[in-house]
């Protein structure tokens, strides 16, 4: 609980923040951090994509997030709900809702409808009393509700932007990008070949890119690239390795080609993305 809290023993802190003093630096999350932005804007990144933050803007974070806000307007500021991850493990494994974790794949940070922004104000209202006013198991209790009815109906609202066929939990086609995204996290550094992560998938090339393209919008190999993107991202932004180190990290020989590859995919080269997070 090391972002916003300075009650470490807490397991879910509530509050607000205008991110004074904490510009351009990473958000370490350990379990669960949920902003919405009530007045003001901002701007920042979501895996290393620059995102526009707003009034009525909503802002998951999970372990998996790599999030930041560069700067703010003079009048910006954030409700947030902090969770330990001893608070939201149990919670995470149980709501399996696939609808909604492609939702936040797909879109990290978004905006709520006006319609339904002071709901969501309260809710973090009604947070905020709850970890005020109790603790122990009653206020654990308490928040896993409140937690479980905000992505519930998260959940139908994102449901209704998909075709029917694809609201199926069962159906084992929606495992397939949570099982791709995981074998590229373990293989990216050495395994580059869509033939490659359909095998490991028992499937065919062409089935994959089919489901890629109809649940995720987009490619494998585009999947493919964008990992091994973020993660030449990661290793400039977070390490003082060489370019020829990190070339060596991802077994790439030609480390030339590995400079066209990243200056084609983001418009600069790998020296001028490392400055501009220095």
């Amino acid at each position: 609980m090391s972002f916003f809290s300075q009650n470490n023993n807490a397991s879910t802190v509530c509050g607000t923040t205008d991110f004074n003093g904490l510009l351009r630096k990473v958000v370490p999350i350990t379990g669960c951090t949920l902003l919405f932005c009530t007045e003001g804007y901002a701007i920042g990144t979501s895996h290393f994509d620059p995102v526009a933050i707003r009034r009525g803007t909503f802002v998951p974070l999970f372990t998996f997030s790599r999030f930041t806000i560069e700067r703010t307007s003079s009048c910006f500021s954030c409700r947030f709900v902090e969770m330990s991850a001893p608070a939201i493990a149990d919670f995470t494994v149980n709501f399996n809702s696939p609808v909604f974790w492609d939702f936040l794949y797909r879109y990290p940070v978004f905006t709520v409808e006006k319609s339904v922004q002071q709901l969501v104000d309260e809710w973090f209202g009604r947070m905020e009393w709850i970890t005020d006013t109790f603790d122990g198991e009653i206020c654990q209790q308490m928040v896993y509700g409140e937690l479980h009815n905000l992505f519930i109906a998260i959940e139908q609202r994102i449901a209704q932007l998909f075709p029917p066929e694809l609201h199926n939990e069962k159906s084992a086609v929606w495992s397939i990008p949570d099982s791709l995204t995981a074998l590229l996290d373990e293989h990216i550094h050495h395994e580059r070949s869509v033939k490659f992560y359909a095998s490991e998938l028992c499937i065919s090339p062409d089935y994959l890119n089919k489901v890629c393209h109809r649940l995720m919008k987009t490619s494998t190999k585009a999947l493919i690239n964008d990992t091994v993107i973020y993660e030449l991202k990661r290793y400039l932004a977070e390490t003082d390795l060489t370019i020829e180190q990190i070339a060596a990290q991802m077994n790439y020989d030609n480390v030339s080609y590995l400079c066209r590859f990243f200056r084609n995919a983001t418009g600069q080269s790998m020296m001028e993305f490392r400055r501009k997070q220095r």
